[in-house]
């Protein structure tokens, strides 16, 4: 079949998974973020800053494993756009990254940034983030920088995306436009950070209400209205929907259902009365929260479990596809044939031929140790062939 036949081809076998229809075969997509760079004999700050090598780290990849799906495309880190700031978040080394769990706002600040988050974030959050921005030194050159940055990220983007289409035949992973953001998930990752969320839910709970139900106009309420615009299912692309969540590795059950679970019930309750599909990945473990997953119909949420069992999840969760079920662990330090074997065991425990599996890794291959390339090129001759 010629490339756009391929496309066409692979977004069914995803679509027909996520939805319990029996499928050709098992889709196989790879969820490699920065082990594609360290894997393709580059330094992690040659790949992120350099968009030819970063092309060439994409190209390189879907050559070697086929996948039908790249989930990323090298855009994660955008580091030249920050770099022009001084830096962010992230410090990138060669081999690895650097997190800092940085917050914008102090306990004591919180009334301040609830009354207003966007003048807060400009006013006081950008000068925490960025040292230009807090000591006076930041130009309109500077400024002007980081649009052209922007400008060429997104060239970049749209470059790589048609690669990936017209010469591989790869598929678009979803068609998501405007995506919601639950608030207390964007406290966690950008506003409060780990400590001082963690600190604000037991000592001012209230307060993480009101600061939750200010941030949700960022992004949630904005989110939630697009959400109910879209008019059903969009056969171009694997899934219609991606759900990522990190804020509940912190949450008991009573802290999610106050501050995350109303959030992330609307988005939910969307898809399921539009039958739309969604990928729903959260770190770490999902398991204490699976009974709040249950009731919705099958074939409207797919898991990523990242720390859980993909066989006690299908036992749990039989209304749910599972996507992933393949250890970056295993990847990297077994033998081609273990890892055939639990692929093959995948497949066969959990019935995917019927329905119900895309494979994938389990966590974002990141480090140059989360896979071994001979262990993941015999998986992908395997899950392409395999037919029970």
């Amino acid at each position: 079949m010629n490339n756009k036949e391929l496309v066409a081809y692979r977004t069914k076998l995803f679509r027909d998974a996520a939805t319990f229809k029996k499928p050709d075969r098992i889709p196989h997509m790879s969820f490699f973020v920065t082990w594609k760079i360290l894997g393709g004999g580059y330094t992690l700050n040659e790949g992120l800053r350099n968009y030819d090598i970063m092309t060439k780290v994409i190209r390189e990849h879907q050559e070697k494993y086929n996948f039908d799906v790249i989930f990323e495309l090298g855009v994660r880190n955008i580091v030249r756009l920050v770099d022009h700031l001084g830096g962010g978040t992230y410090i990138i080394r060669d081999d690895g990254i650097e997190y800092k769990d940085n917050a914008l706002v102090e306990l004591e600040e919180l009334d301040e940034y609830t009354a207003d988050p966007t003048k807060f974030i400009w006013e006081k959050g950008m000068c925490k983030k960025y040292p230009m921005w807090a000591d006076g030194t930041i130009t309109v050159a500077d400024l002007q920088k980081c649009f052209d940055e922007q400008k060429a990220f997104l060239g970049y983007y749209k470059k790589i995306q048609k690669i990936l289409k017209e010469e591989y035949g790869v598929a678009s992973f979803n068609g998501q436009v405007v995506p919601c953001y639950p608030g207390v998930d964007f406290l966690f990752n950008s506003i409060l950070g780990i400590k001082n969320l963690s600190l604000a839910m037991r000592r001012m709970p209230e307060k993480v209400d009101a600061a939750v139900k200010a941030t949700n106009e960022l992004f949630q309420v904005p989110g939630i209205a697009a959400l109910k615009r879209t008019k059903g299912p969009n056969p171009k692309v694997c899934y219609d929907y991606d759900i990522t969540l990190l804020v509940h590795t912190i949450l008991n059950g009573k802290q999610f259902d106050r501050w995350l679970w109303p959030d992330l019930k609307d988005e939910l309750d969307i898809l399921n009365e539009k039958n739309l599909t969604t990928r729903l990945f959260m770190e770490g473990s999902s398991k204490p929260f699976w009974d709040h997953f249950a009731d919705y119909k099958k074939g409207v949420i797919t898991m990523h479990p990242e720390a859980d069992d993909p066989f006690e999840m299908r036992k749990a969760l039989p209304n749910c596809a599972i996507l992933g079920g393949m250890p970056v662990e295993l990847l990297g330090r077994g033998t081609p044939q273990e890892c055939v074997e639990r692929a093959k065991a995948l497949v066969d425990g959990l019935g995917g031929l019927d329905g119900g599996l895309v494979l994938s890794q389990d966590k974002m291959g990141t480090f140059k140790t989360d896979a071994d390339p001979e262990n993941l090129k015999a998986v992908s001759e395997f899950i392409v062939n395999y037919r029970g």
